[in-house]
């Protein structure tokens, strides 16, 4: 009984995995790519799994890609275990570390480390992803507004990763979309951040997506696994 119904809850889990995929497909693409920066870090928490990817039309016209926009993948191409970690160099020490250095402001800050486990039949290894706290922009705003020495702070929008742990440091794109394409497979992937609709994105882009939004190159769409 107790078999019956775990796979049971794999059979739901599937089918809502696939029911919120295509409803990003039918999506605006410009909606799906455009960062929420005011998403913290900590919401990225658990685990995700891979609902769709992207190419830039841009990105595509310039290299000769025949496709963009949002791309269906396999419904069980790569999953990913996402963790914010509160960095080490805060510990034992009261201040923490210094996030903005102009303003001489100290603070608890977060690291995240995420596992990203792949198909059999992409790749047998397990990548591993880190963004440390100085991959954010911790430039002062009115947000800083009555803070204290010592605080703590959750780091929220876009972040540059700081390693992408892979043979394929595009995390084996043109096996997951069918798209093979030698711009791809020579860029590692360079960014991570949390859209508007809660969907975590993994990316590749030219532009400085820490600063502000730009042009994301290609990317993969991940939804939380519920």
């Amino acid at each position: 009984m107790k078999k019956f119904l775990s796979l049971l809850l794999v059979a739901m889990l599937a089918v809502s995995c696939i029911a919120v995929a295509e409803g990003i497909l039918d999506a605006d693409p410009e909606e799906v790519m455009a960062f929420n920066r005011k998403a913290l870090v900590t919401d990225w928490e658990g685990e995700w799994v891979l609902a769709a990817a992207y190419i830039g039309e841009g990105f595509a016209d310039e290299n000769d890609i025949d496709v963009n926009g949002l791309l269906a993948v396999p419904e069980k191409a790569m999953t990913m275990s996402v963790k914010p970690i509160l960095d080490g160099s805060a510990t034992g020490s009261d201040a923490g570390v210094m996030v903005d250095q102009a303003a001489y402001i100290h603070s608890h800050v977060y690291d995240i480390e995420a596992t990203v486990t792949f198909d059999a039949s992409i790749a047998e290894e397990t990548a591993t992803l880190k963004l440390p706290w100085d991959g954010w922009d911790w430039t002062k705003d009115e947000e800083w507004t009555g803070w204290t020495e010592g605080g703590s702070y959750t780091s929220k929008g876009v972040g540059k990763l700081s390693k992408v742990g892979a043979d394929d440091k595009s995390l084996y794109f043109g096996k997951v979309t069918g798209v093979e394409n030698e711009a791809i497979s020579d860029e590692n992937m360079k960014y991570m951040g949390m859209n508007e609709a809660g969907q975590l994105i993994v990316c590749y882009s030219d532009d400085n997506m820490v600063k502000k939004d730009g042009d994301v190159a290609f990317a993969y769409i991940f939804v939380k696994a519920e």
